[in-house]
């Protein structure tokens, strides 16, 4: 067991060390992931102590910790994407109710007395139990958030902008609990058995791992997040939507700029020649489409018109699809099966 913990202490301090290294200047997400390896670090110790000890306390200390990473994991997925804002009070104060919880079990404790202990104990895990699921739900709420964002900017997905990684780890620490609470009720006096510890540990070094290997390739992926001043200020008239919708169609009809693989909303913008927040409004509202969707579809109307060609026939499915804009197998399948309602196989057989 000590032999584990000593391979995730070893694991997190490595990544910490490698994260301030190669990432400097670090941005705040790179500043967060130091910190979630850091609770790493911390929590292995407690367990350490706890298992030379015999003192299961000292792993309850250690797993508030990992507990805590949950919350962190969220916010490192916002700032990948959100840049250029600082971590500020709104975000430590999503970490009060797990020392809050403690300091009033603490205090209604030694104010009832030892009688109330069972029933504090209860109440104490069925809270702990709600916040561990409210930081789990603000994690899957901030991965969905960030699609959202890369769809409305970006028109492919390169591999620094794919964070699926992030899914395994979260996914991880909902199989670790959910586990913890199955073992609870089939293991008699599991608290005081090495399972527990056990569960945890290969679940935290696997997550150490991913986080330092993926961590460290993982780049920032900037996106235009107007404020609600910007947007307020922006709405725009039934002329003007019209009239941006038909500036814009014109454009992407004769210049093509969908064929660029590396096309986003910001490129997009300065070849037109209209601010983003009007060419994000304008696909929204006029063409009730995001970026993505947007531009995936006149690839795909694009790909439909080589495929026809006659210049094209010694051409394979594929080099037209890099041809129009495609960076992915996998991605233009799934596109062109949206957008047509059949594989590309089946579209050249009809």
């Amino acid at each position: 067991m000590q032999f584990l913990i000593s391979i995730g202490i070893t694991l997190a301090i490595i990544g910490i060390v490698l994260i301030l290294v190669l990432k400097n200047p670090s941005k705040t997400s790179d500043r967060l992931l130091v910190a979630i390896l850091a609770c790493f670090v911390i929590k292995f110790s407690f367990d350490e102590v706890s298992l030379i000890g015999g003192n299961p306390d000292f792993s309850n200390i250690g797993g508030a910790f990992g507990i805590g990473t949950i919350i962190t994991c969220g916010w490192y997925i916002k700032y990948l994407t959100d840049t250029d804002s600082h971590f500020g009070r709104k975000q430590w104060m999503s970490y009060l109710p797990l020392p809050g919880l403690a300091i009033c079990f603490m205090l209604l404790f030694y104010t009832l007395g030892a009688s109330w202990y069972r029933l504090l104990t209860q109440i104490f895990i069925f809270l702990m139990v709600a916040i561990i699921i409210y930081y789990f739900g603000f994690c899957i709420h901030m991965l969905r958030k960030h699609r959202q964002l890369i769809r409305d900017n970006y028109s492919g997905a390169p591999g620094n902008i794919t964070i699926n990684w992030i899914i395994v780890i979260i996914a991880l620490q909902i199989i670790e609990f959910l586990l913890k609470c199955m073992l609870a009720w089939v293991v008699t006096n599991y608290n005081n058995t090495h399972v527990n510890m056990i569960a945890d540990e290969y679940c935290f070094i696997i997550m150490t791992f991913l986080l330092v290997v993926l961590g460290i390739w993982q780049k920032s992926i900037p996106v235009f997040i107007p404020d609600n001043v910007d947007t307020s200020q922006a709405d725009l008239h039934a002329d003007e939507l019209k009239r941006y919708k038909l500036r814009i169609e014109k454009f992407m009809n004769n210049e093509k700029p969908y064929l660029d693989p590396e096309l986003t909303i910001e490129k997009l913008s300065q070849l037109i020649g209209i601010k983003k927040l009007l060419l994000s409004q304008t696909l929204n509202k006029g063409f009730n489409k995001n970026f993505f969707t947007f531009i995936k579809e006149y690839r795909i109307r694009h790909v439909e018109t080589e495929l026809k060609a006659e210049s094209n026939k010694d051409c394979t499915i594929m080099d037209i699809a890099y041809m129009c804009g495609f960076n992915s197998k996998t991605g233009f399948n799934r596109a062109f099966k949206e957008v047509t309602g059949k594989t590309p196989t089946e579209y050249l057989k009809t």
